[in-house]
């Protein structure tokens, strides 16, 4: 045996070993595998062959009219701002659905105003009643119905789309995605309990990011907001004197009985900003999460803690309440809500509301994660929509993952405008909903540039929130929040039956093969067969690398290039026996054999590579997972019929020592 020979026969035995490695956590549990064992990812049967998860989503599309609303409001300030200025209020209230308010300086500015209003928006807005409050002068109008019903058809349309994206960069193949009438309804094949969970909640994230003001009342030369001041010491802040007069009380602890039962605290954040003496204060409340509290039905169906068709939870009903986990936002948001019904002037102003951030401490022997309350001015100074690019990096200083954000020319001017304007005040970076962080501005930020910094304690949980955060930023915002209603496992879509007979099928293909082709060609049948169990198994390994899922149009393109493994055996066989009769040696017909072979091989490989590689580009679905495999099975074709065929042929040859006259074929 010459010494190619045996490094090729040991590249071989080297490349079955690895697709066997790769192949095994498909045919293994997890926990059945060494700690150690490289390989992880396998292959998923696909909703035709398996089945998956069925999920229902409903779409809160009045916040898509909501934001619209906010962007009139925004277009409107920003018109008001440009030179001649107009003195004029702005301002969107909370109802009805979609209004604005325009309050002019004077009686001959409210015509112009309402002039430009009609040239602009013209049927997008209708006018609405005006309330007693707003005055005489008052421009009231909102989105318009018919404009509502479009911007709702066009939310549910760029929804289904952007699910459709994220699932694709999340890597799951042959998802299905559709719209049923204000519902869309999510199947995604052949996935484990441990996928579901990062897949889903990627789904449903908004990736709404906006840029609000903290309101610290700096704007009325106050140290610290008047509303949070006053909440700050309604709820109360136990000191060391008169936490030592009361048993089992803390310093810190509120004094408020409400506050006390809820386990919300009132806190304050001082600081003074760099190259000025002015103190800034904010004032804001604390509440930690809470497991296992009983919940009203009806908030429990709000937080997503009951869904409609999860039986095993409303078997927990007791007295109309069900067990849930709180989060400690939520409790803050229902003290909040409790104790304006108890006193109106505890009530949120329209033009402001509450944000939420989770801070996890890092130092202090106390490192209970908690969420703690931002007073944020409601106008939204900047969207998502002016982010050009997004990134994963570090931060220089302490190594935190950041996602570095890139603004169009227009963000980037607003950016730094709005900057400028609150330096010593805090920008809080809100995305869906929730603070992500809320920095000191000590001087404008120019250059179309910003970042998020990701909150938390482990490193790898902040890693991934960042590749997340980056996925979703790039792919874009969804047009309104996503909730889950409901979600069930779903059968084959083809059925037991028709599964059977594609397993039976499939069977009696390869008995045939191997009698055809050992009956034929006799011992060099028994190489085409060998050939054929290599193509599978190289096929199913380059399958399991990637994670791919297999549906019924894979297994087509599987079986196709079985048929052309089998077919460019033929064809070196033949031309091997055309070798041996015009007399040529055993060793000389089978290198002619698979030399005059290879140019019919490849040609007939290139076309079909051609052809699915066209399908791939134009193709979707189940027409786009047929092409995918059949490119595969043109590079595994190749090496089978080139490489692997020929290394068995040199060492069968090399074995007999010269001594043959003819071979079996």
């Amino acid at each position: 045996m010459d010494r190619s020979l045996k490094w090729r026969t040991i590249a071989l035995l080297g490349l079955v070993l690895l697709c066997v490695g790769i192949l095994t956590p498909s045919i293994r549990e997890k926990e059945d595998l060494p700690s150690w064992f490289p390989f992880e990812k396998k292959i998923n049967l696909g909703l035709d062959l398996k089945g998956g998860l069925h999920i229902v989503y409903s779409i809160d599309l009045n916040t898509a009219i909501v934001d619209r609303a906010s962007e009139l409001e925004r277009d409107l300030k920003a018109r008001f701002n440009e030179e001649p200025k107009v003195a004029a209020i702005v301002r969107s209230p909370l109802s009805p659905l979609g209004a604005v308010t325009v309050i002019p300086p004077d009686a001959a500015k409210k015509l112009e105003i309402e002039g430009l209003i009609r040239s602009d928006y013209g049927d997008t807005v209708e006018s609405r009643e005006c309330e007693a409050s707003d005055g005489p002068l008052a421009i009231c109008f909102k989105v318009s119905s018919s404009y509502a019903e479009t911007i709702k058809k066009a939310a549910l349309d760029n929804a289904v789309t952007t699910i459709r994206e994220r699932i694709d960069e999340k890597g799951v193949a042959e998802p299905s995605v559709v719209l049923k009438d204000e519902q869309i309804i999510v199947e995604l094949p052949g996935l484990d309990p441990e996928a579901t969970a990062p897949t889903r909640d990627l789904i449903a994230r908004t990736a709404k990011l906006e840029f609000k003001v903290v309101d610290d009342g700096s704007k009325d030369n106050l140290s610290g907001s008047k509303f949070m001041n006053d909440l700050y010491v309604h709820v109360g802040d136990l000191d060391k004197i008169q936490a030592a007069l009361i048993d089992g009380a803390k310093v810190g602890d509120p004094t408020d009985p409400l506050a006390k039962e809820m386990h919300v605290y009132a806190e304050i954040d001082q600081w003074r900003p760099e190259e000025s003496d002015k103190l800034h204060t904010d004032f804001f409340l604390k509440g930690f999460d809470r497991n296992n509290e009983p919940t009203p039905v009806e908030q429990a169906k709000k937080i997503g803690c009951l869904k409609k068709n999860d039986k095993e939870k409303a078997k927990q009903i007791e007295n109309g309440k069900v067990r849930c986990d709180l989060k400690g936002w939520y409790l803050i948001g229902k003290y909040l809500d409790a104790l304006a019904a108890q006193n109106p002037a505890f009530k949120v102003p329209d033009d402001h509301q509450i944000g939420y951030e989770l801070i996890e401490p890092e130092l202090g022997q106390d490192r209970t994660p908690y969420w703690r309350s931002y007073y944020l001015e409601r106008a939204v100074r900047l969207t998502g929509t002016a982010i050009t690019d997004a990134s994963g990096s570090f931060e220089p200083n302490t190594g935190r993952p950041i996602v570095l954000l890139n603004f169009n020319r227009y963000g980037g001017r607003v950016f730094g405008d709005l900057t400028a304007q609150i330096v010593g005040q805090k920008l809080a970076t809100i995305l869906d909903d929730k603070v992500k962080s809320a920095p000191i501005i000590n001087g404008a930020i120019r250059g179309g540039r910003a970042s998020i910094t990701m909150g938390g304690s482990d490193p790898d949980r902040q890693l991934k929130e960042r590749d997340d955060l980056v996925n979703v930023l790039k792919t874009g915002s969804l047009p309104a929040p996503l909730r889950e209603e409901s979600l069930s496992e779903v059968g084959p879509t083809l059925g037991r039956d028709a599964i059977d007979k594609t397993k039976l099928s499939f069977g009696l293909g390869v008995i045939l093969v191997v009698l055809i082709m050992v009956g034929i060609y006799r011992w060099s049948g028994w190489i085409s067969v060998f050939a054929v169990v290599f193509h599978n198994l190289l096929t199913l390994a380059v399958m399991a690398a990637f994670g791919a899922t297999l549906t019924l149009p894979g297994v087509a393109a599987i079986v196709l290039s079985i048929g052309m493994t089998v077919d460019g055996n033929i064809l070196i066989y033949e031309r091997i026996r055309d070798e041996l009769l015009l007399g040529k040696s055993v060793r000389g017909a089978v290198d002619l054999g698979f030399s005059r072979a290879f140019s019919a091989i490849l040609d007939g490989q290139m076309t079909t590579a051609a052809a699915g590689w066209v399908l791939l580009q134009y193709g979707s679905g189940p027409i786009k997972g047929f092409a995918t495999l059949l490119l595969v099975g043109v590079f595994t074709t190749i090496t089978t019929n080139i490489w692997v065929t020929r290394i068995f042929f040199d060492w069968y040859i090399a074995k007999k020592k010269g001594q043959m006259a003819t071979i079996s074929i």
